[in-house]
């Protein structure tokens, strides 16, 4: 018979009276406590990555208001960048800086400024200090996400707290992340996008869950690539799409899933390439010299990096033509080693692997296309030629002609070996040796990687002082600082280039003045724009027409130009002539 009690009401619940604070504090500090034990693996590999940039670049590049250290290389690009579009009106395209390179303008993207940090930043710069940089926490943050996102990808994988470690400290220890990070390409630093892609090809997909997470993490990669630098989308991209077709032959998911996924990676970074100007805005994408910047087939072991810096203490650097730099992609004397050790062992087990083929396929064939692209039309071993295939890209070349550094595209390789390697240990060795051989290879690769080298390249000049007070006098009442001949082009070498090249003291002076400025750097310029500025800018000093709201910095062999104009004001200025111009008062006419 059944309970007649079950058969009466329930009674009222009583309220629980709130926790105390200390309580509530208690009970935060358990949840916290939980979490970074959940999470020791990708916390301790952040630390690696935070320990390399403070030994590497040291505490100070983190100070937001120290400039002093960027007025070098590219760095200074990407500073002005940032600088001058934190005192413009937000408009479009996203990132628009008018102000820089005036009157033409440029964007955050063309001064490879990182698009989404400086968006970000922009609402609050009126409370962050006249001098301030976020190049070096950047820096920092991406040597961080490096070894988390490693780390990560290895606890997907089952790997336990001590592998994580030594998987994460392994990809911090990347020597072509931290060859960009010494030669001030801190946008093209962001490999945490590739190591992340190559490691969501590899964590097995177990249900529809999972393979929704994947194909999720791959589009909003996409997205967040597309603001960073438009070569590492250019990788995020087909690593996407190797992705969605990974999750197709995997069948968790119905077919249109994973293909939404890859209309919707490909339509984003499309889409965010028109919205910060790299397309549709007129400016020629396509650049010279393609085939230059390329890999060498034995870039994977040659240690030699920019400006012929030696990475390894172990490995003698190969052959190579100096501009090949863009292709370097040595693993390593601990990604050599677990590389080795790995295909050993993959070869003992060939059926193992081969069931696996859902995973490593897709991403294998995309990272050796986009490895045959880094290697360019002119095929080399050792820096000689050792094959022409020219008539492959003829058909696209001025597509091509856009990422004309193609040898940057051996990263996916470069990453797919690393992660690769690291991430098999654990499944082809005993689990209770995997730790201990993970730590022996990070070892390895801490001693033979040589960081003293990389250290070299980091010293540079100093931002200059405050404007003069005569510059600032100068400068009350007008809108801009021109240099007279203009000193504006990009890497092609495009534009106006008769100015002093030392323009970046004068564009740092015209910032803290709130004047606009024409000259500059940038990755792309309009070149016939370019030249009809500066050739007027000629004509109408010849013709004797200065504008009073400008301040001229004039060379001297020009300035006799300018002192011939009625109305003309010119005094030395800092190895330069500064000139302005106080239209005369218009002559009084009598009349009866």
């Amino acid at each position: 018979m059944s309970d007649p009690s079950a058969l009466l009401p329930a009674p009222p619940e009583t309220p629980s009276a709130p926790l105390p604070p200390w309580e509530r504090l208690h009970h935060a500090w358990d949840a916290l406590t939980r979490w970074g034990k959940a999470q020791a693996g990708p916390l301790g590999a952040a630390l690696v990555g935070l320990l390399t940039f403070l030994a590497t670049f040291g505490p100070g590049a983190l100070a937001p208001w120290r400039l002093g250290w960027l007025i070098r290389d590219d760095f200074s690009q990407h500073l002005l960048g940032w600088l001058f579009f934190r005192q413009t009106p937000l408009g479009l395209p996203l990132g628009a800086t008018p102000n820089y390179l005036h009157p033409l303008g440029t964007s955050l993207g063309y001064t490879d400024s990182i698009p989404w940090v400086g968006l970000l930043l922009r609402p609050f710069s009126f409370a962050l200090p006249t001098d301030f940089q976020y190049i070096g926490p950047w820096m920092c943050l991406c040597l961080m996400l490096q070894g988390a996102s490693a780390a990560w990808v290895a606890r997907r994988m089952g790997a336990s707290t001590q592998h994580q470690w030594c998987v994460g400290g392994l990809l911090v220890l990347s020597p072509v992340l931290l060859s960009r990070m010494t030669f001030a390409h801190e946008a093209l630093c962001a490999h945490w996008l590739l190591v992340l892609l190559v490691g969501l090809h590899l964590i097995p997909q177990r249900d529809a869950r999972d393979a929704k997470q994947a194909l999720g993490m791959g589009l909003s990669l996409c997205v967040f690539a597309a603001g960073v630098h438009p070569v590492i989308a250019a990788m995020t991209l087909p690593l996407a799409l190797s992705l969605c077709a990974r999750t197709a032959l995997e069948r968790k998911l119905p077919f249109t899933w994973p293909a939404l996924a890859a209309v919707a990676c490909f339509a984003s970074v499309l889409g965010l390439f028109f919205a910060f100007g790299y397309l549709g805005t007129g400016i020629p994408v396509s650049a010279t010299e393609f085939g230059d910047y390329s890999s060498d087939l034995t870039t994977l072991f040659n240690s030699i990096g920019h400006g012929e810096i030696r990475w390894s203490r172990f490995l003698p650097p190969l052959p190579r033509n100096g501009s090949q730099n863009e292709g370097f992609g040595y693993l390593g004397m601990g990604g050599l080693v677990a590389l080795v050790i790995v295909l050993g062992l993959m070869a003992r087990e060939p059926r193992r692997i081969l069931s696996l083929w859902r995973r490593w396929v897709p991403l294998t064939v995309v990272a050796l296309g986009l490895a045959f692209f880094a290697l360019s039309w002119r095929i080399t071993f050792q820096g000689v030629q050792v094959a022409d295939v020219s008539a492959l890209y003829r058909p696209v070349l001025k597509w091509v002609e856009a990422f004309r550094s193609s040898g940057r595209f051996i990263w996916p390789l470069h990453y797919l070996l690393l992660v690769g390697a690291a991430l098999a240990l654990p499944r082809l060795v005993r689990p209770s040796l995997a730790p201990t051989l993970a730590g022996l290879l990070l070892l390895i690769q801490g001693l033979d990687l040589n960081l003293g080298e990389g250290r070299r390249a980091q010293g540079g000049g100093r931002w200059n002082t405050l404007p003069s007070p005569a510059l600032t006098e100068a400068a009350k009442g007008r809108k801009h600082l021109a240099l007279y001949p203009p000193q504006m082009h990009d890497g092609s070498g495009r534009g106006c280039r008769a100015g002093p090249m030392d323009f970046h003291r004068w564009a740092y002076r015209a910032y803290r003045l709130g004047l606009t400025f024409n000259s500059g750097y940038v990755a792309r310029i309009d070149d016939a724009k370019a030249q009809t500025y500066c050739l007027g800018m000629d004509a109408e000093i010849a013709a004797g027409r200065l504008d009073p709201e400008t301040v001229y910095l004039v060379i001297p062999v020009r300035v006799r130009w300018l002192q011939k104009i009625p109305g003309a004001h010119c005094t030395p200025e800092d190895g330069l002539w500064l000139c302005v111009y106080n239209e005369p008062p218009a002559s009084s006419v009598s009349g009866r």
